[in-house]
């Protein structure tokens, strides 16, 4: 039986202004290979948001657009039947896409000169956003034990006891390291949050996009995080619509989710735009949840490929194994190479484009984060060429 979705043609970039292709190299585009840097998927848009988008244009009328009845019921169910997750509609609070929304959360919660805590390595626009704010970025590091990564909860302490971090972005499933944290860890970071007062900002814009039976618990569903919780939630991963910037901020607090409400109007939010209105309406059924489980099964496939891979061709290279988020984290440490050479030869000799682990900030040395949301065809193509500079370097048998 053939599959119900095409996974296996590469989305056409070209003439479109697509960001990924004018950044990729040409020596890499002449040797017909693409790029595997960036969470952006390689596949077409899910054709069910194509439809609906079609016909929300087909209406002949694109005005200011609101979260009607329709729209916030549409989310519940989702949330409900997806998720596990029972929520109210006035929890709702669309805005202008996740990073946008840590910046509002940024200037609502904290002064500029205070600290904002993450946990690296992490997805790097998230002190991006403090430096434009002119906030400061306090780490809590991730500590690699086994082959897994652990919360260092007596350091996370000591960062929240200090009065001027009074926010934590919490990343579920983390970007770039692709775990999902259990809800034992949401628990404790729940209670420290609690404890000392901080807002916790949980970014799951890929909770759909988890694999091998895992599970995204809402953050807000933690044992103590309700009064303290917003958790930002969007289309852009599980149905390749990253460039349609809007998210669904979920805030059970109502006091908060008014602070909330008030700094986003004051970052001159307007409306919801009315094709991400229709791209929600028409993500959010049976439909969609067939794609992003048959999405998910094809990127698992290209996960256990690559693994594969390494432990045949270069076991002293080691890739992660992926809970959750269509990236995956691979260590080059066991190379022996200093952080210049590695670029070196996976940029320049193996044409194999990834994003350097150190853009993650603190312990990402040494790594980098490989997408694989991408046409199989394309994943062999790229690791036939790293094969090849790997034997010529004498890494590989």
């Amino acid at each position: 039986m053939g599959q119900e979705f095409d996974f296996d043609t590469l989305a056409d970039r070209e003439n479109i202004g697509c960001m990924k292709l004018l950044e990729t190299p040409n020596i890499v585009k002449k040797a017909g290979l693409i790029s595997f840097a960036g969470a952006e998927a390689d596949f077409k848009t899910a054709p069910v948001i194509i439809d609906g988008i079609i016909r929300r244009a087909q209406n002949g009328f694109l005005g200011y657009t609101v979260p009607d009845e329709a729209y916030r019921s549409t989310i519940c169910s989702w949330m409900r039947k997806e998720r596990h997750w029972q929520i109210e509609p006035e929890w709702i609070v669309p805005a202008g896409g996740t990073i946008r929304s840590v910046a509002t959360a940024i200037r609502m919660t904290i002064q500029p000169g205070e600290g904002m805590i993450v946990q690296p390595p992490v997805y790097h626009r998230y002190k991006q956003a403090a430096d434009r704010t002119g906030r400061k970025t306090v780490y809590n590091p991730l500590k690699l034990v086994d082959g897994r990564y652990e919360m260092d909860f007596g350091h996370l302490e000591r960062c929240m006891a200090k009065p001027n971090n009074r926010l934590m972005i919490l990343c579920n499933p983390h970007n770039p390291i692709g775990q999902v944290w259990r809800p034992e860890d949401l628990a404790k970071v729940a209670r420290l949050a609690r404890q000392y007062q901080v807002t916790v900002f949980s970014d799951e814009i890929f909770a759909e996009t988890v694999y091998n039976g895992h599970w995204t618990q809402p953050y807000s569903e933690a044992p103590d995080a309700w009064e303290h919780a917003i958790v930002s939630t969007s289309l852009g991963k599980a149905f390749s619509l990253t460039g349609v910037n809007f998210a669904n901020l979920i805030i059970p607090n109502r006091g908060l989710r008014e602070a909330f409400i008030a700094q986003r109007n004051a970052d001159h939010y307007g409306s919801i735009e009315p094709l991400a209105h229709a791209a929600m309406m028409a993500a959010y059924t049976d439909e969609g949840a067939r794609w992003v489980r048959a999405m998910n099964d094809y990127v698992l496939d290209n996960i256990r490929l690559v693994r594969g891979f390494f432990n045949q061709h270069l076991p002293q290279v080691s890739a992660f194994e992926s809970e959750g988020a269509f990236i995956l984290w691979i260590d080059w440490r066991g190379l022996g190479l200093p952080q210049d050479e590695l670029h070196v030869f996976l940029e320049e000799q193996a044409l194999f484009l990834t994003d350097r682990g150190e853009e993650y900030g603190p312990g990402g040395e040494g790594f980098t984060r490989m997408n694989m949301a991408s046409p199989r065809a394309e994943v062999k193509k790229v690791l036939d060429r790293l094969l090849c500079a790997a034997k010529q370097r004498g890494f590989a048998r």
